[in-house]
């Protein structure tokens, strides 16, 4: 790995958050900015070492995997890319207000939120995108016929002689009404394609030990996991558990 350290008097450097962040070098680590003080970056690491604890031994076969996790099949499709998805766990215990952040502290659902990007193969990737694109396509389509309707009865009597907020309410109308459809159909894609794939991620038999060790998906849908396909993951030397004693770029 050809990574340069920049940082030397770093209070976490060498301590696995520095490993998990730093992983490309101080100039990509997010705790190398100048308006995090020290002590933050102390009880960063504090945090990050109580998540690891509660990551399975074998998290970093999730990415590291050369073939699709998504396949029903085993072994599944080779890997082109990653499904990266926002992972929740209740601990470290954090609390805040519960308006607005004022008010009495309680715990909150969140106490640690990572990436935690997946392998993912072409067709699977191709499967969840036309799925997950469906709601917003129909949005655009629903824009298009409503603007030709309105634009085809603009020169009908009741119309013109209508409040002037009529079009964009039958705009609206039109607009949701292809969207619900959309919907309707996303799921239908979804019912389809889930014998080939899976479309949540805890239905995935490699992440039973996950689910038993209390994570979520951080605001999750019914019928499909939130997820951003990505071609890389979140770092270049992205990596939950580091067992290299030295930080990249050391000689």
């Amino acid at each position: 790995m050809e990574v340069q350290k920049i940082s030397r008097k770093c209070t976490v450097k060498h301590t696995p958050i520095c490993k998990f962040l730093g992983s490309d070098g101080c100039e990509k680590c997010s705790l190398y900015n100048a308006n995090v003080k020290e002590y933050e970056k102390v009880k960063t690491n504090e945090i990050w070492e109580v998540t690891q604890t509660n990551l399975p031994h074998n998290a970093d076969m999730f990415h590291e995997s050369e073939t699709c996790l998504f396949c029903r099949k085993r072994p599944g499709n080779p890997k082109v890319g990653y499904a990266v998805i926002d992972m929740a766990h209740p601990d470290p215990p954090y609390k805040k207000g519960m308006i607005f952040g004022l008010g009495s502290l309680q715990r909150a659902d969140v106490g640690s939120l990572i990436p935690f990007p997946i392998a993912i193969c072409r067709e699977c990737r191709r499967k969840y995108r036309l799925a997950e694109n469906f709601k917003f396509y129909s949005a655009l389509l629903g824009f298009v016929i409503g603007l030709i309707v309105v634009l085809a009865i603009s020169q009908w009597e009741v119309i013109q002689y209508s409040p002037t907020y009529i079009p964009m309410v039958l705009l609206l109308f039109i607009m949701a009404l292809v969207y619900v459809a959309g919907g309707w159909l996303s799921k239908k894609l979804i019912k389809k394609y889930s014998a080939e794939m899976y479309f949540r991620v805890f239905d995935i038999p490699e992440t039973r030990e996950m689910d038993e060790l209390g994570w979520f998906v951080y605001r999750d849908e019914q019928e499909k996991t939130r997820m951003l396909i990505s071609s890389k993951k979140p770092r270049k030397n992205f990596k939950f558990f580091s067992n290299d004693p030295r930080q990249p770029g050391d000689p």
